[in-house]
C-alpha cells in the first residue's frame, strides 16, 4: 500500500460544514485522473496517446472523471474507483499530476445555496482494461480524445493543467 503515490494529505479530512448567514460552508474532497492508452500512431493520433474525457451538464461540459472520496477510502483507490464507474474503464496509477482546488455554490436541491470548496487530486492512470462506456448515470458522454485535443474541450483551466503535465510525462 505505501508504494502507490499518494497525495499530500493522503487520506480524506474530515467533512466540515459551517453556517456563514444562512448559507453552509463545506469541503469536498474527490479523486480522478487523466485515463490514457496508447495507440498505434496515425494522422488522428499525435505521438500515440489517447485520453478519455467526459462530458456532463448535458453534454456542454467535457471534464476529466473524477469522484468524492467515499469513508475509509484512499485518493488513488478513489481515483480508480471513479474513473471505472464514470468511462467502464481499468486503470493502474503511473503518478500522482496535482492537486486542484476551487469553490463553488450548490443549488441542486437546497433551499438555501451552499458554498462548496472542492480539493481534486488527480493522477496519471493507464488504461490496463475495460471498454470506454457512457453507461453511468453520472455522464453524459464519453469520447477517447487526443491531448491535444483534450486541452481544447475542457471545460475547467485546472483540469487543462493535469493534461498539460501528462504531455510532460509523455515526451
Amino acid at each position: 500500500m505505501n508504494s502507490r503515490p499518494q497525495p499530500p494529505g493522503g487520506r480524506q479530512p474530515p467533512r466540515i460544514l459551517k453556517r456563514t448567514g444562512r448559507r453552509t460552508v463545506r469541503r469536498s474532497y474527490s479523486a480522478g485522473g487523466v485515463a490514457f492508452r496508447l495507440v498505434e500512431i496515425d494522422s488522428n493520433c499525435a505521438g500515440g496517446v489517447e485520453v478519455a474525457l467526459i462530458a456532463t451538464a448535458g453534454g456542454n461540459r467535457w471534464q476529466l472523471p473524477k469522484g468524492r472520496l467515499e469513508p475509509g477510502e484512499g485518493a488513488v483507490e478513489a481515483a480508480i474507483r471513479e474513473v471505472e464507474e464514470e468511462t467502464g474503464l481499468r486503470t493502474v496509477v503511473e503518478i500522482f499530476l496535482r492537486t486542484v482546488e476551487y469553490s463553488y455554490t450548490d443549488t441542486y436541491r437546497r433551499e438555501v445555496p451552499e458554498t462548496v470548496h472542492k480539493r481534486v487530486d488527480f493522477y496519471l492512470l493507464r488504461v490496463v482494461g475495460g471498454e470506454l462506456s457512457d453507461l453511468s448515470f453520472e455522464v453524459d458522454g464519453v469520447i477517447w480524445t487526443t491531448p491535444e485535443d483534450a486541452l481544447n474541450r475542457l471545460t475547467f483551466a485546472g483540469e487543462r493543467a493535469c493534461v498539460r503535465q501528462a504531455l510532460e510525462h509523455w515526451t
